[in-house]
């Protein structure tokens, strides 16, 4: 019978140590894919207010995913022209468009993430995107409050906040020359493909 030596032990041991994670690595199931949803519809409002009225302009024309990766957060990128908002006054339309100078900068987008979800949700969980907008050229920073909830494999986000014009660069229409408040707020609803 062979003596080992203290050393050729302590070698084995570190060889089988070394070896017994990747057998095991080995047998494991892969980790789980990140998944892509695709953004189906969304109905995107901005509103600004004047002292003598409120304007609301619609956008129901926009493309964008989420991204979910399991035990990570959730990637989301939406973005629409700025074009396709539309107040009911198309001369409103055409000087919003030349004060966000739309033929330069045609797109407005948020991009960010949500910490972390999984589906199925059992009902709608509240959750905060941190985000980048960009419109006009600059770019700001905000948190926003999601509502989430899932319906017919649909995953539907809806969502509220405010935002600085000036912080845009945009300068403030104005009427009767009072110019709109400064607070920009912006509201919507998209649904993505969870299936």
């Amino acid at each position: 019978m062979s003596r080992r030596t203290p050393t050729a032990l302590a070698l084995a041991s570190l060889a089988a140590a070394l070896l017994l994670p990747a057998a095991s690595r080995a047998d494991r199931p892969a980790a789980a894919a990140a998944k892509v949803l695709a953004l189906k519809e969304a109905t995107l409002t901005y509103c600004v207010v004047h002292p003598l009225h409120k304007v609301s302009a619609t956008c129901k024309t926009a493309e964008g995913a989420a991204k979910l990766n399991p035990g990570g957060p959730v990637q989301v990128q939406v973005r629409a022209k700025v074009a396709c908002f539309d107040s009911g006054d198309s001369n409103r339309d055409v000087h919003m468009r030349e004060v966000t100078h739309e033929p330069v900068h045609p797109l407005v987008s948020v991009k960010g993430t949500i910490d972390w979800l999984a589906l199925p949700l059992v009902g709608p969980v509240e959750k905060m995107l941190v985000a980048k907008v960009e419109l006009n050229g600059e770019t700001q920073a905000v948190s926003i409050p999601v509502t989430v909830s899932t319906e017919g494999g649909n995953v539907r986000a809806k969502f509220k906040f405010a935002s600085s014009m000036e912080g845009f660069k945009v300068e403030r229409p104005s009427l009767l020359m009072v110019k709109v408040e400064d607070a920009l707020v912006i509201e919507g609803e998209l649904v993505f493909d969870g299936r």
